[in-house]
């Protein structure tokens, strides 16, 4: 492909609004534009002076033209093209590639007027015809185009252009239908190459991402076109990553990953392939939960370039999705030592510094970043959160009432149901009951199934002795949803035990316990209470006395003195 030709085809596509559709398709239809001073094949013998002149006139057209377009003059390398083309009507290459040109730029007429006559010739190419075609359709002649674009089609029907026009053309007419049976009939062909059916597959996934064709319509097809395209044995690294990225885009992403890992390992020495495909395998990676084949890429990213923020930000928090803490913190630190502007950083290092049980290190992080950053919601929140296990309740709720009127004013979505939770939750703590239960109701108006809100709310029913059935309920719902959550079993054994049914709760009782990956004082205490209700005293001081061992309470140790024999 010459000058001409590569300075133009990236600007053909966007011009004739078939980006979408398009995706897959290739360069390979183009020709380059013809010298016109070179004999045709038809007259190539004994030219007459008159016609020896007319080709000279034509070529010298036809340079100048050329020179334009190094130039980046492309109006007047068009003149000089059209001149040319003045010069030798029977320049096919040269007449496509004005004609692209014009629909280029929108001069829709200019190109009719010059390719409609190319058309009533005996010996006019299939893609004088798609071209014309094209024109047509931004002519919005529609039925014209249609006719136009299937000529093309009967004269070579492997022109994808060809039938990705008629699925255009189809699409515009909202014939969901007719863009599909277009489709099929390309499809149905045997002949294509490795290359066209991934263009196939790209120009479905584009429309699926575009909502122009549904979803459960193009992956079947798309899945059958890839694995036609496999059968082949393509072996080029760019075939296999659209392969690869097709995949993902379906949702196949097993599929993807193996091909991405397949890639990564033919990437060798090449940087900036295994860079590509590491982010995209770590990606996918973060997905599917596999967080060690994620570390393990990401040290490899940080052996290469250790001094990157994002990387140690992306290996923190798959420590602390692995509940890792303390791995977390040292990677969100890292991050924000080497960029003090990178504002996420400082909010999940507060929240790992939290899990970590560095209440007072997250407060002194949270501080950092009010220096450092404009007020706004996630600030405020995750103070109100750190604040709240400093046992700092009223300043939490101070935090937690900023957020609010910060996320009403900008980011009304960000008043999710984790964040009525948490407002529940220090409100409970600080004995305002009434704003607790709003909160947790609000919250369940959110998610009506969130199970830490159904116990929260049930426990703290139960623990007060009110609304104890409507405490049963939301409770049950919250044991269903997590039967082996020992904190929602022992909410249950509670509420039962409330509602004066101790045999009943001394079941779920010993489900709880038996569920609780390590010795709870809360627990143990509401055991014996239990058993000390149903007369098994010794039981029941037993499991105080385990109680005080997990954790010094003076209230139960009052208790157990209380309860036992002088």
């Amino acid at each position: 492909m010459n000058a001409l030709s590569q300075t133009r085809t990236a600007r053909v596509a966007g011009a004739l609004a078939l980006v979408v559709l398009l995706a897959g398709c290739q360069s390979g239809w183009r020709s380059a534009p013809a010298d016109p001073a070179a004999p045709s094949s038809k007259n190539a013998i004994r030219l007459s002076p008159a016609e020896l002149e007319r080709r000279a006139d034509a070529h010298a057209h036809f340079a100048t033209g050329l020179i334009h377009d190094l130039r980046d003059e492309p109006q007047a390398a068009e003149a000089a093209f059209a001149l040319a083309l003045e010069k030798d009507p029977t320049n096919e290459p040269l007449l496509i590639e004005l004609g692209q040109r014009l629909l280029q730029r929108r001069q829709t007429a200019r190109a009719l007027e010059l390719l409609e006559p190319a058309t009533r010739r005996a010996d006019a190419s299939p893609q004088v015809w798609m071209w014309y075609g094209t024109a047509l359709a931004q002519a919005g002649r529609t039925n014209d185009a249609v006719r136009a674009q299937e000529t093309a089609l009967n004269g070579d029907p492997k022109l994808l252009f060809s039938h990705y026009a008629l699925v255009y053309l189809a699409l515009e007419r909202k014939d969901v239908p007719g863009a599909l049976a277009v489709i099929d009939r390309a499809i149905a062909r045997d002949d294509w190459d490795p290359s066209q059916l991934i263009g196939m597959a790209e120009m479905l996934s584009g429309n699926a991402r575009a909502r122009t064709l549904p979803a459960e319509e193009t992956k079947p097809r798309i899945l059958a076109l890839l694995e036609r395209a496999a059968r082949l044995t393509p072996s080029e690294p760019s075939l296999l990553h659209r392969m690869a990225d097709l995949y993902r885009a379906s949702g196949e992403l097993d599929r993807a990953t193996k091909f991405y890992e397949e890639l990564l390992e033919k990437a060798g020495a090449n940087p900036g392939a295994t860079a590509i495909l590491r982010q995209q395998l770590i990606q996918l990676y973060y997905i599917a939960g596999r967080r060690a084949d994620a570390s393990r890429l990401l040290r490899e990213v940080v052996r290469e370039n250790p001094n990157d923020p994002r990387v140690h930000y992306l290996l923190g928090s798959l420590a602390a999705q692995g509940r890792e803490p303390a791995e977390a913190v040292g990677h969100f630190e890292r991050a924000v030592a080497l960029d003090a502007s990178f504002e996420p950083a400082y909010y999940d290092l507060a929240i790992s510094q939290l899990s970590a049980g560095q209440v007072e290190a997250a407060l002194a992080t949270l501080e950092k970043a009010r220096e450092r950053f404009k007020l706004n919601f996630q600030l405020e929140f995750v103070t109100g959160i750190a604040l709240a296990a400093a046992k700092r309740y009223t300043d939490a709720l101070k935090s937690y009432t900023s957020a609010e009127l910060l996320a009403r004013s900008g980011d009304p979505d960000r008043l999710n149901h984790i964040f009525y939770f948490q407002v529940g939750a220090a409100n409970e703590r600080a004995g305002r009951y009434e704003e607790a239960e709003a909160a947790f109701r609000r919250c369940l108006e959110l998610a009506p199934d969130y199970p830490e809100a159904l116990n929260y709310l049930g426990y703290m029913w139960a623990e007060r002795g009110v609304n104890l059935e409507e405490a049963r309920d939301l409770i049950a719902k919250a044991v269903a949803a997590e039967p082996e959550s020992a904190a929602f079993l022992d909410s249950m054994a509670w509420v039962l035990f409330k509602l004066g049914k101790p045999a009943e709760a001394l079941e779920w009782m010993e489900r709880a316990l038996q569920h609780s990956e390590k010795p709870d004082a809360t627990l143990l205490d509401h055991h014996g209470d239990i058993l000390w209700a149903l007369g098994r005293d010794e039981e029941a001081r037993a499991a105080w006395r385990k109680s005080l061992e997990v954790e010094a309470s003076e209230a139960i140790r009052e208790k157990l003195e209380r309860k036992s024999p002088q």
